[in-house]
């Protein structure tokens, strides 16, 4: 993990920019507001962004390929196969692969900052060869690091350690950490630690007065830095309104990419 990072950088996740999609159709696509949102956060000065093929069906990647300037970094997951008629998961090499083409695709980029292994289940996770799927974007340059994206609370980091490349990137929910266990904590030093839904997919901070809320997402990222250190924090506003309450400063930046990896931590290393 990056310890020597005094601040944790930013991303913005796109789930919410470009519609929702409830596994059968996209619905609430408005392309002026995805674009408004987009430019807007680069405009706040973000330069980072999380996406998914499963985000809208691809129309958040697109439209970040759209909208976003060359010099923006964006992660983007794998696993997740949007072109069969119902979404289907596929966490083969040769599924990784594909996925990582079919975003990149989508995205107008011949690479990414990070390609993530989307949610896996925990039935699923002794079959995905993490070291296989770095070695090709190593030898491709299509991702610059490799990591997992952890929703189910069944995937703990124990049964990811040993098959995950250490370096590899972890992203969690920030309630999936128990900041008592310690030998989870500890394992954490041979990963780079994403954390996202700082407030519990926003419930709390919709119930904190809107005048108060840059302060109450200064407190908890300062709170989240102090007890977990991690490499970045993940942040999901519903729309640009929302996103001006995030405002880079003393607690927290916005690095157009993430810190260079410690020895041995690149992938295909």
């Amino acid at each position: 993990m990056n310890t020597t990072q005094d601040r944790p950088a930013v991303v913005v996740g796109t789930m919410r920019c470009s519609g929702s999609f409830n596994g059968l159709m996209v619905l609430g696509r408005d392309t002026d507001e995805s674009r408004e949102f987009i430019e807007g956060a680069i405009t706040q000065g973000f330069r980072t962004f999380d996406t998914a093929p499963a985000y809208a069906r691809g129309r958040a990647e697109e439209d970040l390929g759209i909208h976003l300037p060359d010099d923006a970094a964006v992660w983007t997951k794998v696993g997740v196969d949007i072109t069969t008629p119902l979404p289907s998961l596929d966490y083969s090499r040769a599924g990784l692969v594909k996925s990582l083409g079919g975003s990149l695709k989508r995205l107008g980029r011949d690479h990414v900052e990070v390609a993530f292994v989307h949610n896996p289940e925990p039935v699923r996770i002794s079959d995905i060869d993490f070291a296989a799927f770095a070695g090709h974007c190593s030898e491709t340059g299509q991702a610059d690091h490799i990591g997992v994206s952890v929703l189910l609370p069944e995937v703990t980091l124990p049964q990811l350690a040993g098959r995950l490349p250490a370096g590899s990137l972890v992203m969690c929910e920030a309630d999936q950490l128990d900041p008592e266990d310690k030998s989870t904590l500890e394992l954490l030093t041979d990963y780079r630690l994403v954390i996202r839904s700082l407030f519990s997919g926003g419930s709390r901070l919709r119930a904190v007065p809107e005048g108060a809320r840059a302060e109450s997402i200064a407190a908890r990222i300062a709170e989240i830095h102090e007890i977990y250190a991690p490499e970045a924090v993940v942040i999901g506003p519903r729309d640009l309104e929302q996103m001006h309450d995030y405002e880079p400063g003393p607690v927290w930046t916005s690095y157009p990419t993430l810190r260079p990896s410690p020895e041995g931590s690149h992938v295909g290393t």
